[in-house]
């Protein structure tokens, strides 16, 4: 049901109350939903996204390459969901040695994951498989078409369990010895609080740092002095015409065959490949993940484009080509080009801060400190080389290197700014961590962070699959409680 009076918010205890309507807090309310517990989510924003909402993103940052926030957020209902291109893949096992979870407990509610996802084939289609000595191939582009805002809004709305409150801003939480009690919020320009039994923020990687940091210094008796809020904050970058090539594309379907590699329709139709160096290749190098995606490009002999290609790749190759032309096989010579997706390591120079400016109701906006890695560019540059290799020793083609990419001062990122991750990772350590693997704040009984700040790691991979995943297991660790 929708709730539009701050009376009745502020006259009742809800037993959930979730913060923020995105993936996170929306597929928590659903699973809730389904052993009848009632639950409350508010959203600073309106059903619709509208540019007015985004001042509150605004921001600093201490490096040009970084996107500005605001563009990269958004305040409505179904969050950042917006902007989402659906890209749905997971942690491979390897990827979660840091983590206080194995990947079957991650991957319990995978099955309802899939269905709140709309992802029918999921089990079927989804891969990470054996490529080379040193390299796997994955399913990167499995995808989901669903929105959150236009498949949710209306079961929400008529659900007797989920309550949803909109243009109702979270301001900070409040409570004593160890328990939070209530949030301060405003809505209609009035100034209220709401009770409930346990809480849940899931505002997005950086407003979960954001509000926690400001309702730690409010409220300095409840919120633990140590806690690493803000620390270890990453994202995903991306690298651009990192490089070239081409290959024949009849020698690499039959690469396929003899190792009776089960193709997609992404080779046979659509021609791209996503690899990753694999968790033996990573140990002995000491690198990090990376995605290398290969988008091959129209091989036909007489577009111009492709013709003055393989002119300069002969003089690259001459005896590789020396074949192709000998044998009139140039329509199986298709260009491709690389771009690079890596793994940021957690580091905890790279912070969400408080900064001295504050939002249209006072709190203060982040001050972001965040910067590539030289193991970054190591790890692209080692993964690009594994892959050039493969090509000669196969036969199958070459790869050209942007040179820049060998030179650590020279090689650059282009960071998107779409996976705000870690922040408040989840860990067992209290030291270390700020939420444990249930997602429970440290030190507190009734207070849980929900989305990709929980993140011990960023993997190459994109979050949100996850980000439902963990969420689904906080909903059924929350239906446990006795007293809810």
């Amino acid at each position: 049901m929708i709730l539009s009076d701050p009376s009745i918010l502020e006259n009742k205890t809800f037993p959930v109350i979730i913060i923020g309507s995105g993936p996170a807090g929306i597929s928590t309310a659903l699973e809730l939903d389904k052993y009848n517990i009632e639950t409350l989510i508010i959203e600073a924003g309106s059903r619709k996204f509208n540019d007015e909402q985004e001042s509150f993103f605004n921001g600093y940052l201490n490096n040009s390459e970084f996107p500005d926030l605001n563009s990269k957020r958004t305040r409505a209902f179904g969050g950042t969901s917006y902007r989402w291109g659906g890209y749905c893949n997971r942690f491979e096992k390897e990827e979660l040695e840091n983590w206080p979870l194995t990947h079957a407990e991650l991957h319990e509610h995978e099955n309802e994951c899939n269905k709140i996802l709309g992802l029918k084939n999921y089990h079927t289609d989804f891969y990470i498989r054996e490529f080379s000595n040193e390299l796997n191939q994955y399913h990167m582009r499995f995808a989901s078409n669903l929105k959150f805002e236009e498949h949710y809004y209306e079961e929400i709305k008529n659900s007797k369990n989920i309550s949803l409150s909109l243009e109702t801003m979270f301001m900070e939480f409040r409570g004593s010895k160890n328990n939070v009690t209530s949030i301060k919020c405003k809505k209609d320009n009035k100034i209220f609080e709401i009770k409930s039994k346990y809480f849940v923020l899931a505002c997005g990687g950086i407003e979960n740092s954001r509000l926690l940091l400001w309702s730690q210094k409010k409220n300095p008796n409840l919120f633990n002095k140590n806690l690493q809020i803000g620390k270890k904050y990453m994202d995903h970058s991306a690298r651009r015409g990192a490089a070239e090539g081409f290959l024949n594309y009849k020698k690499l379907i039959n690469y396929f065959k003899k190792l009776n590699i089960e193709r997609d329709y992404y080779i046979d139709c659509l021609p791209r490949l996503y690899l990753s160096p694999n968790a033996v290749f990573r140990e002995q190098k000491n690198i990090l993940n990376t995605g290398v995606y290969i988008r091959v490009q129209n091989s036909k002999h007489n577009n111009p484009n492709i013709n003055k290609f393989l002119r300069k790749a002969y003089c690259i190759s001459p005896n590789f080509f020396k074949t192709v032309l000998e044998e009139d096989k140039k329509n199986e010579i298709y260009k491709f080009k690389v771009r690079l997706h890596p793994e940021q390591e957690p580091n905890l120079n790279n912070t969400v801060k408080l900064s001295d400016k504050v939002d249209p109701i006072g709190i203060p906006l982040p001050k972001i400190s965040w910067r590539t890695s030289d193991q970054m560019k190591l790890s692209n540059k080692i993964s690009l080389i594994s892959l050039g290799n493969f090509l000669v020793q196969n036969d199958i083609g070459r790869l050209a290197i942007d040179e820049k990419i060998f030179d650590i001062n020279k090689f650059k990122f282009k960071f998107n700014g779409n996976h705000q991750i870690g922040g408040t990772c989840m860990g067992n350590d209290v030291n270390s961590s700020v939420v444990d693997k249930n997602l429970k704040v440290h030190f507190l009984n009734n207070l849980y962070i929900s989305g990709s700040s929980t993140f011990p790691t960023s993997g190459h991979n994109h979050p949100t699959y996850t980000i439902v995943l963990l969420s689904l297991r906080l909903a059924n660790h929350l239906k446990n409680k006795k007293n809810i």
